[in-house]
């Protein structure tokens, strides 16, 4: 059963998520909270028993607000590869960047209507529970440009993800490696050679094994924050079903773990999903 904790103190915005989820997602068990004290307060408590899968967190809590919660939880060892996606009803970009700073996998402009928020939770259950819903682009989908850089060694898998992309996003430009040294390369010295600059990042974890792949996760991300990029997602997508690797993932600060569908032609859906987020 996927355990999500929700915390938000807004009663009727639980509300419409707690909705949304019951009808969205299957075998679900969800742990409301008010505030941020009392979700680590709930985390505390069922450390021993149950993890939760998800943490969709409000920015705006009393007590303890989103951005000190996330801080405790993203410093915190036992906590660290739990994602957690921020709402807010504010865009500022200040705060996106700080959050994104701190941690966070995916900031989202909080829903206003109730079939925004199962359009949320649809997403939330395909880009970090690894189900699958069907996903349309919307026109201010498919009017967004930019780079997205692919990390794929397997030449097949790597067509696929080009396909799939290029029906997904059609307006985004795609930067691809088979070599680990090159995007590290490319990434710490030859920056400016992406025009446009990239908006997302997209790698295998078996690169060719696991620990290269983590290994690398982790260099890009210390590449990203130099170059004060940190707020470019980097998105592990793979074969493994492997729950170590998707805590490793996590651990290493991947905004996201998808497990690659075993049909290549869905994985243009699960892109479609993952562009709500990022």
């Amino acid at each position: 059963m996927k355990t999500i904790y929700p915390a938000d103190d807004d009663k009727d915005d639980r509300m419409f998520i707690r909705m949304a989820m019951e009808q969205e997602i299957s075998d679900v068990r969800i742990l409301e909270l008010s505030s941020g004290d009392l979700l680590i307060d709930a985390l505390e408590q069922e450390k021993a028993t149950n993890t939760p899968a998800v943490i969709i967190m409000d920015m705006n809590m009393p007590r303890m607000n989103g951005l000190e919660t996330l801080s405790y939880l993203k410093s915190n060892t036992s906590y660290k590869h739990i994602p957690v996606v921020m709402l807010s009803t504010t865009s500022d970009e200040y705060l996106v960047r700080d959050s994104y700073n701190r941690g966070v996998n995916a900031f989202i402009e909080k829903p206003i209507f109730h079939q925004d928020f199962a359009r949320l939770v649809q997403a939330i259950d395909v880009c970090f529970l690894n189900a699958s819903h069907p996903a349309e682009n919307s026109p201010q989908q498919l009017k967004r440009s930019g780079g997205i850089i692919i990390i794929e060694d397997d030449e097949d898998q790597l067509y696929f993800l080009r396909l799939a992309i290029r029906e997904s996003m059609p307006f985004t430009n795609i930067y691809e490696y088979t070599h680990i040294r090159d995007v590290l390369l490319d990434i710490s010295h030859h920056w400016s050679k992406f025009t446009p600059p990239p908006k997302l990042i997209l790698m295998d974890l078996y690169l060719p094994t696991s620990n290269k792949g983590l290994d690398l996760l982790i260099q890009i991300q210390q590449l990203l924050v130099l170059k004060g990029m940190g707020s470019l997602p980097v998105v592990v997508f793979t074969n493994s079903e492997d729950p170590d690797d998707m805590k490793a993932s996590y651990a290493s600060n991947a905004n996201t773990f998808m497990t690659k569908n075993s049909n290549m032609m869905h994985w243009k859906n699960d892109f479609k999903n993952l562009h709500r987020f990022w």
